[in-house]
């Protein structure tokens, strides 16, 4: 009986001293979808079904067509770039993930510059849509999710 509890013994005193990070994970998956808003013919792109409800009454635009849609694994600190038209970068960096919340630091640079900065607390799994700059007589729209791993 001791030759089998000494080996659970073992693993449970090095699982106990393990960093919390590690054992909670330091990861998240991030999706980005870059949205072009505007107010033309009413239209909701089909790739942006599950958001139709909450752009229509968030926003005054009538038509919302998807441009990029993308989705990384980005462990804390770690830096997400996605290019957008204009010769734009959409910068988001998942800063803190305590709790059932990811905290991003999001921003927009221009030929390197930074534009634009904000940061967001997320319910896991939740996601936001922010607003951009213009963009052929609308403007851009970023909705950013987050999953921790």
């Amino acid at each position: 009986m001791i030759r089998t509890l000494k080996p659970l013994v073992i693993l449970v005193v090095v699982v106990l001293l393990l960093p919390g990070a590690l054992l909670a994970g330091t990861g998240v998956r991030t999706g980005i979808r870059v949205i072009h808003a505007s107010s033309g013919a009413v239209h909701v792109d089909p790739g942006l079904g599950d958001l139709g409800p909450e752009l229509k009454s968030v926003f005054k635009y009538t038509s919302y067509k998807l441009i990029k849609q993308t989705a990384m694994d980005l462990d804390r600190g770690a830096r997400g770039r996605v290019r957008l038209p204009g010769g734009r970068t959409l910068e988001v960096v998942p800063l803190d993930l305590t709790g059932r919340r990811i905290k991003y630091r999001i921003g927009i640079f221009k030929r390197g510059t930074r534009v634009f900065g904000t940061e967001v607390l997320l319910r896991n799994r939740g996601s936001i849509t922010i607003g951009g700059p213009r963009f052929k007589n609308g403007y851009l729209l970023f909705n950013i999710s987050g999953t921790r791993r």
